[in-house]
């Protein structure tokens, strides 16, 4: 529907995968040339099952074309998931400065095979072991939930992949619009802000508006804890005042003892010292505590 309207170039990315840790991204060919990025070795991921690594990546995990990487598990609660997915590395882009240095990416048929949507099966034929078939007749045989999936696309066993639904009803994740100009932009901004399900987003624009709400948030903390500091001050200043009016008859009586008046507040200056110092041990331990505590409840 959006290359149909010509309004800018139309990729469809599918996300929610990983390799390593490293995001993996399903996408098409045209990714590559509206993001202007090149390959240092090797090629695209043209066919199903391979993958073409970032710079960064490649370099983080030792690995170049020819190599292969095994996909994480989607999810490793539901026993019914897909298998990880053995990819071929077919390349390795060149370094671009940009997140895409950090990513993994293969086609839109890959990533939907990844996800369990598409999948392969061994052929079935009358050489299938009988353990693998769960009915037989003249015309088909129909093979039990043992029959093993393929877990790495070969030259082989590629024909064996095939999809439930047709490809324009498989889902992706988002699609990026390469507009050729400001108006195009505008009109695609305007014509999909009221949509139920979808939500057009410029990423510079929605990037300042959470930086915009960020430093907001910080500006508040900062005025917080400025008067949070003033408020403390001010109690302080009253505690202090009020402990030398309550110990006026003790400071008396260390003067009649032979205390001269120095030596007395030399060693209430001690006493606040010593006061003043666990105070900041305490705070700086809780300080240490409190941030592994909700570091842990984030991440």
């Amino acid at each position: 529907m959006l290359s149909k309207e010509n309004r800018g170039l139309a990729v469809p990315l599918n996300l929610g995968f990983s390799a390593k840790g490293f995001p993996l991204v399903g996408t098409t060919p045209e990714y590559f040339e509206a993001r202007n990025l090149l390959i240092e070795s090797g090629t695209l991921p043209l066919r199903n099952g391979e993958v073409t690594l970032g710079y960064s990546c490649a370099k983080k995990l030792g690995l170049d074309t020819g190599g292969f990487i095994l996909t994480d598990q989607v999810n490793l609660y539901d026993l019914s998931a897909s298998y990880p997915i053995r990819l071929k590395i077919s390349g390795v882009l060149e370094k671009s400065n940009t997140a895409d240095d950090e990513a993994l990416f293969v086609n839109l048929q890959s990533s939907w095979i990844i996800e369990g949507i598409g999948h392969g099966h061994i052929k079935l034929d009358e050489n299938t072991s009988k353990e693998n078939v769960l009915s037989e007749s003249k015309t088909s045989i129909t093979a039990n939930s043992s029959l093993e999936n393929y877990i790495e696309i070969t030259d082989l066993n590629i024909d064996q992949f095939h999809f439930h639904e047709e490809k324009q009803n498989l889902p992706i994740s988002s699609v990026l619009i390469f507009s050729s100009n400001f108006k195009d932009r505008t009109i695609l901004k305007g014509k999909y802000n009221q949509h139920l399900s979808l939500q057009p987003l410029i990423p510079s624009e929605t990037a300042n508006e959470i930086l915009n709400v960020i430093f907001k948030i910080e500006n508040l903390l900062n005025a917080s804890f400025i008067l949070s500091g003033l408020a403390a001050t001010l109690f302080l200043i009253t505690l202090i005042l009020l402990s030398l009016q309550l110990r006026k008859n003790e400071f008396k009586t260390l003067h009649l003892i032979g205390c001269d008046r120095l030596t007395v507040i030399f060693l209430y200056i001690g006493e606040l010292i010593i006061l003043i110092t666990m105070s900041f041990i305490l705070a700086f331990v809780s300080a240490v505590t409190l941030k592994k505590v909700l570091v842990s409840l984030i991440i």
